[in-house]
């Protein structure tokens, strides 16, 4: 069995275990393309040492196949035709991708009459509503074998904040694993002929509409900065322009919040505070999610600290999809040497409106831990948002 982890030239395909299907990142997130892993495949990765520990004499470069390229060549054909279980990443993205729809199509038509549960073995990277799911998808009973993993809803991007022994991301990686090494083993899948994947229907032609999750940006500028905050390089000429982590001025939350939402399946509308404070204050903004990002150093400027206790306050009933979150580098010297003034600003302006979250939620809004848990924080509260949103759409 041979698989591989492509990247440059096209490697030769065998025999893998599994292929991995996946939404390849858009090209606007290419502008940084050196910034982040790509965690897509250190699951792969995860996923096949895991898997190599369970079959004893494999080599783990030769038990997958991660399909990188953002259209069908040939080392892809080959694997979807040799392969023995198809593992796609699930998410809102993923049933919008063309690609992966053939994909699925190409493996779907292989398996032919044979019990579909055995040869998909779907995990969730973001959760995706019922109501999203494609028909054709639907076809394949995948819950009651993955019943109880924490990735069906929390999705695997949220849990790899932790991927330590014994974290919910390791046990997913341990369940999947065995699953496929199962599969391969009891029910292997004869080869095929490799499909010449245009001239089959994509899977997922219903797609969903992605749902727009307005993000609002509070923290100053190069121009307007709280008494004491000398730290202007955090700072853009815009509020969309702020990098609040000390290790990373050049990379803005705009940027962070962007690649996390779309991830999550959501079409992301990043503002400036200012720009849209009048019709935020008056709740005349059209209605969408809507997460205000605070610098907790703005709440020392006292006129945005009032617009952020108006914007909380109970008597302004404002939907329950419209919350926020506060984001702090303790890593910041400056940070650090005010952090009982900023804490001070935090609880006066917010502490209330903290208090009335459901915990997961209120620890996440907080600001509290360090940049590598903003993605995880930021999802818990995007999802919130969203979800309230959603069930109020559907009354």
């Amino acid at each position: 069995m041979a698989g591989s982890r492509p990247s440059g030239d096209e490697p030769s395909v065998h025999e893998p275990l599994f292929f991995l299907s996946y939404a390849r990142p858009h090209e606007s997130e290419a502008e940084h393309p050196r910034e982040e892993p790509d965690l897509f495949l250190t699951f792969f990765d995860d996923l096949t040492q895991r898997i190599s520990t369970l079959l004893p004499g494999e080599r783990p470069g030769d038990l997958g196949y991660a399909a990188s390229a953002v259209a069908p060549g040939q080392s892809i054909l080959q694997a979807l035709a040799m392969c023995h279980v198809f593992v796609p990443l699930i998410s809102p993205q993923y049933f919008r991708s063309r690609f992966c729809g053939l994909e699925w199509s190409a493996f779907r038509k292989r398996v032919g009459t044979r019990d579909l549960a055995l040869h998909f073995v779907p995990v969730t990277w973001a959760p995706v509503e019922q109501a999203d799911i494609p028909p054709d998808v639907l076809e394949i009973n995948f819950q009651t074998p993955r019943q109880g993993r924490a990735d069906i809803t929390e999705g695997l991007y949220s849990l790899m904040v932790d991927r330590a022994p014994g974290s919910d991301y390791d046990r997913v990686v341990r369940n999947v694993a065995r699953t496929i090494s199962e599969a391969a083993r009891e029910h292997p899948l004869p080869a095929g002929t490799p499909a010449a994947l245009r001239s089959l229907p994509n899977a997922f032609r219903a797609a969903p509409t992605r749902l727009r999750l307005r993000i609002v940006i509070l923290a100053p500028t190069r121009d307007r900065s709280p008494e004491g905050r000398t730290a202007v390089e955090h700072y853009g000429p815009t509020q969309t322009g702020w990098a609040p982590y000390d290790d990373r001025w050049d990379r803005t939350l705009a940027a962070d919040v962007k690649t996390v939402a779309d991830r999550l399946g959501y079409d992301p509308e990043i503002v400036a505070f200012d720009d849209v404070a009048p019709a935020l204050l008056a709740g005349t903004l059209a209605g969408a999610p809507t997460i205000l990002l605070i610098d907790n150093w703005a709440l020392l400027d006292t006129g945005w600290r009032d617009q952020v206790a108006a914007y909380v306050d109970p008597a302004a009933k404002r939907p329950a999809w419209e919350t926020f979150m506060v984001v702090r580098d303790e890593k910041d010297p400056q940070t650090r040497e005010r952090g009982a003034d900023l804490r001070a600003a935090v609880d006066e302006t917010l502490g209330a409106s903290l208090q009335a979250m459901q915990t997961v939620v209120q620890h996440a809004a907080s600001g509290n831990g360090p940049r590598e848990r903003f993605p995880s924080h930021f999802s818990t509260v995007a999802e919130f948002a969203a979800g309230l949103f959603r069930f109020r759409r559907s009354q």
